[in-house]
């Protein structure tokens, strides 16, 4: 994403009423384990609400959306002597390919994180998912509808109206 593109995301989440189960704000928070439950709860709440990807931003505050900057750096973060990054994407199930975006808006540092919403199971970190419900990340397993929600999410590739296809593309025998 161009920087422009960040500060327009940035600026769109920020004018959201309230965070959702796709959307976290933090300011300076970065507890290992819980960022990795995050991404599992924002994968998971971006399908519940059909949405393609969930976002955990951090340099925001979550009740004013204000931004303030962070001092968190996600490139510089550890897990013992492991980079974070890959320390999380062991940790996801089944593997998610969220994007790490650090960049600057109005001389404040932004640490966004750009997760994929989860397809036909949910995303799970250290072998359990979660969701967000109101304000509060919980574990998913609590919640067999949303649980069944992405399950159901699975793409039928034969239902797929191809634009271009005409009868001649067909299979003889099949027809």
């Amino acid at each position: 994403m161009t920087q422009t593109e960040l500060h327009e995301l940035l600026l769109e989440l920020c004018a959201q009423t309230q965070e959702d189960p796709w959307f976290e704000f933090k300011l300076n928070y970065a507890n290992n384990d819980e960022i990795g439950q995050y991404i599992s709860a924002m994968s998971n709440g971006a399908t519940i609400s059909n949405k393609s990807f969930g976002y955990l931003v951090w340099g925001v505050e979550d009740r004013t959306h204000n931004i303030r900057g962070t001092r968190f750096s996600f490139n510089v973060a550890k897990e013992g002597n492991q980079d974070l990054e890959l320390w999380i994407r062991q940790l996801l199930h089944p593997k998610i390919s969220f994007e790490i975006y650090e960049f600057n808006y109005q001389d404040k540092h932004i640490v966004l994180l750009r997760i994929p919403a989860a397809v036909a199971e949910p995303t799970q970190f250290k072998k359990i998912p979660y969701i967000r419900v109101g304000s509060h990340k919980t574990d998913l397993r609590n919640y067999p509808d949303y649980i069944r929600q992405i399950y159901n999410t699975n793409t039928d590739w034969s239902a797929q109206i191809i634009e271009a296809a005409g009868i001649q593309d067909l299979d003889t025998d099949a027809i």
